[in-house]
């Protein structure tokens, strides 16, 4: 288990699916694959989605996307990339799958917003 100060829980990639409905995947791994796979670290079950589409590692406090040579590409905020660093709020696409990258989320009601 990793360890996680209270209130705090480690970035992650929020798929947006179609039907509105999301499925978090918390990055806890130095490296994690995205694909349709199911042997994939993430499991995008979308059909344009590469078995294995892409990889995402972490690097120093960060995460960088790598596209590993997929059909329908990997999209960072619109634009196709090889290597990208993420920043928090950024929309990944994996070919017509959304996803969003965030960090810790900030509860607004026990930050006293």
């Amino acid at each position: 288990m990793a360890n996680q100060d209270a209130g705090s829980s480690p970035p992650r990639l929020v798929w947006e699916k179609g039907d509105g409905s999301r499925v978090e995947f918390p990055l806890i791994a130095d490296v994690m694959t995205v694909g349709r796979d199911e042997t994939a670290d993430i499991f995008v079950d979308e059909p344009l989605v590469s078995r294995l589409h892409a990889r995402i590692e972490r690097r120093g406090q960060g995460h960088v996307v790598i596209d590993l040579g997929s059909t329908n590409s990997t999209r960072v905020n619109g634009q196709p990339v090889s290597e990208r660093i993420l920043a928090s709020g950024d929309e990944v696409r994996f070919a017509r799958a959304r996803c969003l990258y965030l960090l810790e989320v900030v509860d607004p009601v026990a930050g006293g917003v």
